[in-house]
């Protein structure tokens, strides 16, 4: 399995959560640390989102390269 490059939300929210700017004593949900995330995210500037941005370019580009020809197909859902 490939996992695919991530995006800059995702790279953003993993810095997010590692830097513990919420810390577990308040909040220990990822779900709900994944909604703040998304609320900061959603009120940031291009300009504060940009190193976010060019970061996961950079990841792709990485990803790209260790991985040519890579397409990203998800699995089938079966019916039951």
């Amino acid at each position: 399995h490939i996992p695919r490059p991530r995006n800059a939300f995702i790279l953003f929210r993993c810095d997010f959560v590692q830097q513990k700017k919420i810390p577990g004593h308040v909040e220990s949900d990822h779900r709900n640390l994944s909604r703040i995330a998304g609320k900061i995210w959603r009120g940031m500037k291009k300009e504060q989102q940009k190193p976010w941005i060019d970061l996961a370019l950079k990841e792709k580009e990485r990803h790209a390269a260790m991985y040519p020809g890579y397409k990203y197909m998800p699995a089938q859902q079966t019916s039951k």
